[in-house]
């Protein structure tokens, strides 16, 4: 958290109220214009784009599950460690062909004039790319 920013607990409840309700009345919205447009398509006789329609809603309510899923479930998803040796074994290609690229890249000046984006290079290791590299996460160094 920033300096400055408190945290829900501290929250005012009538603003939490508010964004809930701003989020709840949103859903009503776009449901209520769903079950419109359903009902214009069956007047129609379009079955088909109904039938679209209903499993795009089904798709959506899933998306939503398993968004809630992953949001409740963050803390816990983040402490899980992977072992280094079965991590190091999850790569499409092997030590050799990842060594070999690596090279070939080295001697290839159009592919070092380009930028490489999000790539940390470590002359003891290969080249990984990293989104969000912690150097004191919680899993014990093995």
């Amino acid at each position: 958290m920033a300096e400055g920013d408190i945290s829900l607990e501290e929250t005012p409840t009538w603003a939490v109220a508010v964004v809930c309700f701003v989020l709840l009345a949103i859903s009503i919205t776009i449901e209520f214009i769903l079950h419109l447009i359903g009902k214009w398509l069956k007047k129609k006789n379009k079955r088909a784009l109904y039938e679209a329609l209903e499993k795009i809603k089904a798709e959506l309510m899933l998306l939503g599950f398993i968004s809630l899923l992953l949001t409740v479930g963050q803390g816990p998803i983040s402490e899980i460690c992977i072992p280094k040796s079965v991590g190091e074994t999850w790569h499409p290609c092997n030590k050799k062909q990842e060594k070999k690229k690596y090279e070939d890249g080295k001697n290839n000046s159009d592919d070092n004039s380009r930028r490489k984006l999000l790539t940390f290079l470590d002359p003891n290791e290969n080249n990984r790319r990293v989104l969000a590299a912690d150097k004191y996460g919680k899993c014990p160094e093995a």
